[in-house]
């Protein structure tokens, strides 16, 4: 269920040269970004997943030639049964549910970063740990608050809020995007900004861990919301992390669950959490984070917006009056 490809390594990168290589690869697509996501990419340049398709030929190869050794097989079916495995092997990796272990520590990140930055200066795209501007300000129009608000997004992580706003996502979508301590509980402006939209909703972006799915059991807890507002999960889940191959971290073992989210799970995801693992929001690719999020959010805006919907908000307004308010 999780993959170290350290003893696999064909090819051994200096972690200097992915770390320039990143940062330039990032400054080149224009997005702003945490360290804890130039520390995934970074992970991403040492052990891309070229190399998880390399192992899989190199396995299935050798598992094939000692099977067709055993039984003698003439060579002509030997070779015919290696290129089977050359061909097939990707594609059923790609379909095994793993996750990766960084091949590089993040202490270890950390140094490398401290020097690159001591020559070349900090990476300008990257964000600094300190929190920025509050997400939520006092608007020069007052009357601003007056306009409705259809959805809030709250990060568990505060960098990836920090991040999305950095990009300007929140203008994009025309939302606020805050932290979790940020919305602990929702600001009464943002309450008020949400309740005069017709179907409010408040979207969570976890991690998939313990603690993500805690924020998850108890988020109406947590943000102290009205029934009127609906809260929704846009976070990674195991299933995720594990069909995308992402990144995984090991923690300290937990084994305090969750009721309501473990009967959500299946067996392999349980395993896997029960393991230790943790995959963060900042394991996705910046510029995929954002793209993903954006088109989740308008596919749960149009289920919340169905035509049946708005047809039985239009019996208070109709030809020939006024709206209620």
């Amino acid at each position: 269920m999780n993959l170290t490809l350290n003893r696999f390594w064909l090819r051994r990168i200096d972690p200097r040269a992915a770390l320039q290589q990143s940062v330039a690869n990032l400054d080149n697509i224009g997005v702003f970004y945490t360290r804890q996501q130039l520390y995934y990419e970074v992970s991403l340049c040492l052990s891309p997943p070229a190399l998880v398709a390399a192992v899989s030929r190199l396995v299935a190869v050798t598992g094939v030639t000692l099977a067709c050794t055993v039984r003698q097989l003439p060579p002509v079916w030997t070779g015919i049964a290696n290129a089977a495995a050359l061909i097939g092997a990707p594609p059923l990796v790609g379909w095994l549910p793993f996750t990766i272990t960084p091949p590089l520590s993040y202490d270890a990140f950390n140094e490398v970063l401290a020097a690159f930055s001591v020559r070349y200066g900090q990476p300008r795209r990257l964000l600094t740990d300190e929190p920025s501007s509050p997400a939520v300000r006092v608007p020069r129009e007052p009357d601003l608050y007056d306009y409705g608000m259809p959805f809030a997004i709250v990060c568990q992580d505060a960098a990836i809020a920090r991040m999305l706003r950095a990009n300007g996502l929140h203008m994009e979508l025309e939302c606020a995007i805050l932290s979790l301590t940020e919305a602990t509980p929702l600001p009464d402006s943002v309450l008020g900004m949400l309740m005069l939209a017709p179907a409010p909703c408040v979207f969570l972006l976890h991690d998939a861990s313990i603690a993500g799915l805690g924020v998850v059991a108890n988020a109406r807890t947590l943000l102290n919301v009205p029934t009127e507002i609906s809260v929704r999960s846009l976070g990674l889940r195991p299933r995720d992390a594990l069909h995308q191959h992402l990144f995984a971290i090991r923690q300290v073992k937990n084994d305090r669950w969750i009721p309501t989210a473990l009967a959500e799970l299946d067996f392999i995801e349980r395993r896997w959490l029960s393991a230790g693992y943790t995959t963060q929001v900042a394991a996705l690719r910046p510029l995929k984070l954002l793209r993903t999020l954006r088109r989740a959010v308008s596919t749960q805006l149009r289920y919340s917006s169905s035509w049946l919907t708005r047809v039985r908000q239009w019996h208070t307004t109709g030809y020939m009056t006024w709206p209620d308010q």
